[in-house]
């Protein structure tokens, strides 16, 4: 498996660890490498020289070839065009090498600026070399079969939460306990990176609008990157939680035993997220029973269709309803 793993953060990470593990469990023998120092057995940067030739020395001891592709595979944000595009040349050297591969598509790029059609040509004929290619939902195979001609019949649909287990085995008591929450209120999480399209500011100012005796909300996590958007979007969120009575930011990485204390110590799962082709934390929440609320933008509203415990709003008067609603229910007080 070619993946970021942890304890390098992120949602991907935790995916491939998950993922490896089901796979040790059906038999299979797994080694991982990552493009940077981490639990995983090799280390493989594509922005290097030879790195190309790495992967396919590894690809050809191995029947799989695994990819949990992310952009970042081929360069942290701000690595230029040319090295992103020697770094994708390398990668399509360790595809060609394998007996057989699968690309798992968490997020792709369909090139900015004069040269993304020249860009999504490149793209198309690394993503041929690949046996097999599967995507989260719908929308997002639509999108990659479009984005680069690519015959919709090679992509397959595969749920985020096909390779989940849990990481406690704790009560709600237990874990309100450990994390220090009150055990008689009601307890609203949103959690993950606190990053602007992740839309917790939204959550803040809806639970701000209502009555809220009895009940708390928690803003829960680090940011990615310390970059100027995220540094004033992270002083907003303190300015919101301040101001706002009722609701508590708790800034820090969580590891993923940590990340699912949370999700069992709260009542709902509030992800009003601004973009976003899927949500690895909404699975997550229903993975432990936890009701999610749910904006329903891009492949999320897909993902939550018809999913029960999922409540799909489409705009923030529709926030505010969903945990009036919620808080209101005779059942929750």
């Amino acid at each position: 498996m070619f993946s970021h793993f942890p304890p390098m953060r992120g949602g991907i990470s935790a995916y491939a660890r998950q993922a490896a593990i089901g796979l040790r469990r059906q038999g299979h023998a797994v080694a991982v490498a990552s493009p940077e120092p981490s639990d995983a057995e090799h280390v493989l940067d594509l922005t290097r020289r030879g790195a190309g030739l790495a992967l396919a020395r590894l690809a050809r001891r191995f029947d799989l070839l695994l990819v949990q592709f992310h952009p970042e595979l081929l360069g942290a944000p701000g690595t230029s065009l040319m090295t992103r595009t020697l770094a994708l040349l390398r990668f399509a050297t360790g595809l060609a090498a394998a007996r057989t591969s699968e690309l798992c598509i968490h997020e792709m790029s369909y090139g900015a600026g004069p040269t993304a059609p020249l860009q999504r040509a490149v793209g198309r004929q690394v993503w041929k070399l690949a046996d097999e290619i599967t995507v989260h939902t719908e929308q997002e195979r639509e999108d990659f079969a479009r984005g680069f001609r690519i015959d919709p019949d090679r992509i397959r649909v595969v749920s985020q939460a096909q390779h989940m287990v849990r990481n406690t085995a704790e009560d709600r008591d237990t874990a309100r306990a450990m994390l220090g929450l009150p055990r008689d209120q009601v307890v609203l999480l949103a959690i993950g990176f606190l990053q602007p399209h992740k839309g917790f500011d939204r959550a803040i100012r809806a639970f701000g609008q209502m009555p809220h005796r009895k009940a708390r909300l928690y803003v829960v996590g680090s940011v990615w990157r310390e970059d100027p958007g995220s540094a004033a979007h992270l002083e907003e969120l303190r300015r919101l939680t301040a101001e706002t009575p009722g609701t508590e930011l708790r800034e820090g990485y969580i590891d993923d035993a940590q990340f699912d204390r949370w999700i069992v110590a709260a009542d709902m799962l509030v992800l009003p997220y601004r973009r976003g082709l899927s949500s690895n934390v909404m699975e997550r929440g229903l993975l432990y029973g936890r009701p999610v609320v749910i904006s329903g933008t891009s492949g999320m509203a897909e993902q939550g269709v018809d999913r029960p415990g999922v409540t799909t709003v489409a705009g923030d008067s529709e926030l505010a309803d969903a945990l009036r609603s919620f808080l209101a229910d005779p059942a929750v007080r």
